[in-house]
């Protein structure tokens, strides 16, 4: 697909975010149970609260190492060549306008809109087509999951 560094790159900002959702979320129970309401609670030695530390560790980690990739795919991506790669990274990875893409790029914004509307029809194609063949081959493997119960049962 011409712009899967779109959709692997997406993909990545949402880890990143979830992680730091659970990091933020960890680091608050750690503090429920360092000086907080659960200050006074026993913990059982296997339990989640009593690793949560190495657990905010670990989560720190992964962060760092997405952050990186991050870095990375952007050095990537930015080397790429073209109309069509300028309009999509700097629409959906940098957050502008198309009025401001216009002015960046030096296109007159009717040509813009007209690209980015043609983008998007390519994207959504695209995927409409990926999901209509995962739906086919899901559809596929279950009509032979059944059709081998029916040898099965009939001594085939």
């Amino acid at each position: 697909m011409e712009f899967q560094w779109l959709k692997d790159y997406q993909e990545l900002e949402e880890q990143i975010l979830y992680l730091k959702w659970n990091l933020n979320k960890s680091k608050l129970e750690l503090q429920r149970w360092v000086c907080g309401d659960l200050a006074d609670v026993r913990l059982e030695k296997n339990s989640r609260a009593s690793s949560l530390e190495e657990i905010i560790a670990k989560i720190e980690q992964e962060i760092e190492l997405l952050e990186e990739q991050r870095t990375e795919m952007l050095a990537i991506i930015n080397s790429f060549k073209g109309i069509d790669n300028e309009i999509i990274k700097k629409k959906y990875i940098d957050g502008c306008s198309l009025d401001v893409i216009a002015d960046e790029i030096g296109y007159s914004i009717s040509y813009v809109r007209k690209r980015y509307t043609e983008i998007n029809k390519t994207l959504a194609y695209i995927d409409n087509y990926k999901n209509s063949k995962q739906r086919k081959n899901y559809f596929n493997e279950e009509i032979e999951y059944y059709q081998d119960k029916l040898n099965q049962i009939h001594g085939n």
